[in-house]
């Protein structure tokens, strides 16, 4: 199987959300790389799909209130790296970050679902005129938001904007 990279030919969409078990991100985003279809995990096969300069956000749940706690960017270059696992060795992506920034004020589950109109507004957009997956980082309806379940998804641009408009902080878009 293969990511379906909708962003490709659009270089403002350069902006991702990790969610980290632990809530730290480390060094490197890194995820199993598919060796066959039965193995494919598309949030695992973003990792590939990064480029130096990339925006990253970190999803942290091990906060009392979960949310939005920081930002990186991705430096890069992609690589991989074999890790043992159980006695199997598996093959991972390797993607260097940036240290993340923490953001004065976390944005919150109950923050995001108060513009939850808005953001599902975003996703049935971007859904409308791509073919295939768009691996939105939240899913439900406005009031029922939650993250994907995903360690890696995509963030398009006009939820970056929305974002940042509505918790006042400033990415160049």
């Amino acid at each position: 199987m293969a990511i379906n990279d909708w962003w490709t030919d659009r270089p403002e969409e350069r902006y991702w959300l990790i969610a980290p078990s632990g809530g730290v991100v480390g060094d490197a985003l890194s995820a199993p790389k598919s060796a066959d279809d039965r193995r494919f995990e598309w949030s695992h096969e973003l990792v590939s799909a990064t480029a130096p300069g990339d925006t990253l956000f970190v999803w942290d749940r091990t906060l009392s209130v979960q949310g939005i706690a920081a930002w990186g960017r991705v430096l890069g270059p992609l690589g991989e790296e074999t890790r043992d696992r159980r006695g199997e060795s598996m093959t991972h992506w390797r993607m260097p970050v940036s240290d993340t920034l923490r953001l004065a004020t976390p944005i919150s589950l109950s923050a995001l679902r108060r513009i939850g109109g808005e953001i599902v507004a975003i996703r049935d957009e971007v859904e409308s005129w791509t073919d295939g997956p768009v691996y939105f980082p939240f899913i439900g309806a406005a009031d029922t938001l939650v993250p994907a379940p995903a360690y890696l998804s995509k963030v398009p641009r006009d939820l970056v904007a929305l974002l940042s408009s509505r918790f006042g902080f400033e990415f160049a878009l």
